[in-house]
């Protein structure tokens, strides 16, 4: 993020092909300091199922045709409940 800006907008693929606008946010308050996502985050968490020991794998590609562009995949949490 630049300088003084607390936003940050971008649209990530997933395997399927959507794309998804995110918002990568970080917070004004001082005692909560780790970025956020928002946008449609909360959509796409419930239209993927994601659980909270899911692993979200979020990958920059770069091509000199279109430029930068990002993917975003679920590795469900593999750990066996004992």
């Amino acid at each position: 993020m630049v300088q003084r800006q607390n936003a940050i907008r971008f649209n990530a693929r997933d395997p399927t092909g959507r794309v998804w606008e995110f918002k990568l946010c970080t917070r004004n308050h001082v005692r909560y300091t780790k970025p956020v996502i928002r946008g449609e985050w909360l959509d796409y968490v419930r239209e993927k199922g994601l659980t909270v020991n899911d692993s979200i794998i979020l990958t920059m590609v770069e091509d000199a045709e279109n430029g930068v562009s990002y993917n975003i995949r679920v590795e469900p949490n593999t750990e066996l409940a004992l």
